[in-house]
């Protein structure tokens, strides 16, 4: 009995003291601790293994972000040195903005295809789109830039018709015939001339001045889409509906004719000249990425 007894004793001691240091482990917080490193190292392992699968996705993302980029600015500059309304001061400033932004984005490309983790080539990414205003810059600026030197030209083949015309109505009115209502048809033209070039002008430097490293100011393009619609184009017709007036008008004169010397016409025309197909407004935002 007394041999058991030593027996229990002493196993019971063995557990105890087996016991402790899992106890006093649990009891200071050690296993909450280790469970939690352990988590967090399994976490980092998974991030880093994302980054690393990412990596490849915004590298090829970002190449045809900057191909499609620079495929519109190639364009763009074929179209402006083949155009023949841009001054040759607009032309070389254009030029030389777009070269610029090529060049740097084939630099941008070259650090891209370079970078070794997710989160440099993120950030290189986002500065395609933050540092190059390919679409929300240079295309509308170039666009509205063609548009205006255009109507431009076409007023101001208008404008040489009018001394023309105040010549032959002179004329007239030295025989004694009544030009009120053609006068004041021609008058208005000069007026509608007047504020449609004074627009143009305006406008042209207002797109001239958008910067192509920088977002445009917001309305920059509406207001100019705006001047065009409902100042230039609507004064062209006006200018168009006057001429349409004086044909009659001037028939009538030549009608009224007792002998005297007829004034020509031969060398005036009242139709306006047409206004080109290049004037046409688009302000739809491109959709490439």
């Amino acid at each position: 009995m007394k041999k058991l007894l030593t027996t229990l004793t002493i196993t019971g001691a063995i557990l105890l003291q087996s016991s402790l240091p899992a106890l006093a482990a649990e009891n200071v917080g050690g296993q909450k601790l280790l469970n939690q490193v352990n988590h967090e190292v399994n976490q980092a392992s998974k991030a880093a293994n994302k980054q690393s699968d990412r990596l490849p996705t915004i590298i090829s993302r970002s190449n045809t972000m900057i191909t499609n980029r620079i495929a519109s600015l190639t364009k763009l500059l074929n179209r402006i040195q083949n155009d023949k309304r841009l001054s040759a001061s607009e032309k070389t400033t254009l030029t030389t903005q777009i070269q610029t932004d090529i060049s740097g984005l084939n630099g941008l490309k070259t650090k891209i295809d370079a970078d070794k983790d997710a989160t440099t080539a993120k950030n290189d990414e986002k500065s395609i789109i933050t540092s190059y205003y390919v679409y929300a810059a240079f295309e509308p600026k170039v666009r509205y830039l063609i548009i205006l030197n255009n109507l431009q030209a076409t007023t101001n083949n208008i404008q040489l018709l009018v001394p023309q015309l105040q010549k032959l109505v002179n004329t007239f009115k030295s025989q004694g015939k009544d030009v009120t209502a053609i006068q004041a048809l021609l008058d208005d033209v000069s007026s509608q001339l007047t504020t449609i070039n004074t627009t143009i002008t305006s406008d042209i430097t207002a797109v001239q001045n958008v910067s192509t490293t920088a977002k445009p100011a917001d309305g920059t393009f509406a207001k100019v889409k705006q001047d065009i619609s409902q100042i230039i184009r609507a004064g062209l017709g006006k200018i168009r509906s006057d001429f349409d007036q004086m044909k009659p008008l001037f028939k009538q004169l030549i009608s009224q004719q007792q002998g005297s010397p007829t004034p020509s016409t031969s060398a005036v025309s009242t139709t306006p000249p047409a206004i080109s197909p290049t004037t046409s407004v688009s302000a739809s935002p491109p959709t490439t990425p």
